[in-house]
């Protein structure tokens, strides 16, 4: 018995990589958003390894872009890599 491929069962790169954009952070500022290493973020914007959901949720919590119609991160998988879009600062408490 041939075993299958991992399942992918997080947010595609490019609505990852949407999101910490649209939140106007550095890889490093996103990581340490949700207390991940930079090198995991990485990996999960290129597609490497699979970003937890629980941990997409948590970002886009922190940075104010919940809720999200869970449709909407799926779909951006199917437009390709996701464009610049223009930086919008997040709100942090000094």
């Amino acid at each position: 018995m041939a075993l299958s491929a991992p399942r992918k069962y997080g947010p595609p790169p490019a609505a990852i990589r949407l999101a910490r954009h649209t939140a106007g952070l550095t890889q490093a500022e996103a990581a340490d958003t949700v207390r991940a290493s930079l090198r995991g973020w990485q990996q999960w914007e290129a597609g490497d390894r699979a970003m937890p959901p629980g941990l997409f949720e948590l970002f886009m919590i922190k940075t104010g872009q919940w809720p999200l119609d869970d449709t909407e991160w799926r779909r951006s998988a199917t437009r390709g890599r996701a464009s610049e879009p223009t930086r919008n600062p997040v709100h942090r408490p000094a």
